[in-house]
């Protein structure tokens, strides 16, 4: 999968902000299984009423604009717990959290990077690879793709204990 092109987003996202929700990307796949992902999200979560009305939504421009050439199936989705990074500004959005990035070419002979998110600055965003502490940065246009690692161990802190029953 790849991001779908701005000129796709540009004609995508303003639908799915005036539906109510935020638009946070799209990836696109063609060939004769051809599937567009587009992810959206708000404070209170995702549900699957909220995928359908933003698929009716989107559905209606994608039939008159037809940007896509061929069969292809749209797909409306939340971003998950390893959500996908499509800008800089969601890097910049998620400092401090863990994120699995592959680049485009090599950086310091890496081309897998996963680390905390130190910070980002215009394009320019720094990560630290836990396992070696090493400190990399890189321009967000060598991105091939990015996500969030969800970490068990928040989630098991985020949660209120149990108590026992007897």
């Amino acid at each position: 999968m790849q991001k779908i092109p701005e000129s796709i987003e540009a004609l995508l996202a303003p639908v799915v902000t005036a539906a109510g929700y935020r638009w946070v990307g799209g990836e696109f796949r063609g060939g004769p299984d051809g599937l567009l992902r587009v992810y959206i999200d708000r404070p209170e979560g995702i549900t699957l009423d909220d995928c359908t009305v933003v698929s009716d939504a989107v559905s209606g421009v994608l039939d008159v604009e037809d940007p896509f050439p061929g069969f292809y199936r749209l797909e409306v989705s939340s971003p998950g717990l390893e959500r996908p990074l499509f800008r800089a500004t969601d890097f910049a959005e998620f400092v401090g959290r863990v994120a699995r990035v592959r680049l485009r070419r090599p950086i310091q002979q890496r081309r897998r990077i996963e680390g905390e998110i130190l910070g980002v600055e215009g394009e320019q965003i720094r990560m630290q690879i836990a396992a070696e502490g090493i400190e990399i940065a890189f321009a967000y246009e060598e991105v091939e793709r990015a996500n969030l690692v969800f970490d068990f161990g928040d989630a098991k802190r985020d949660r209120p204990a149990r108590r026992a029953s007897n």
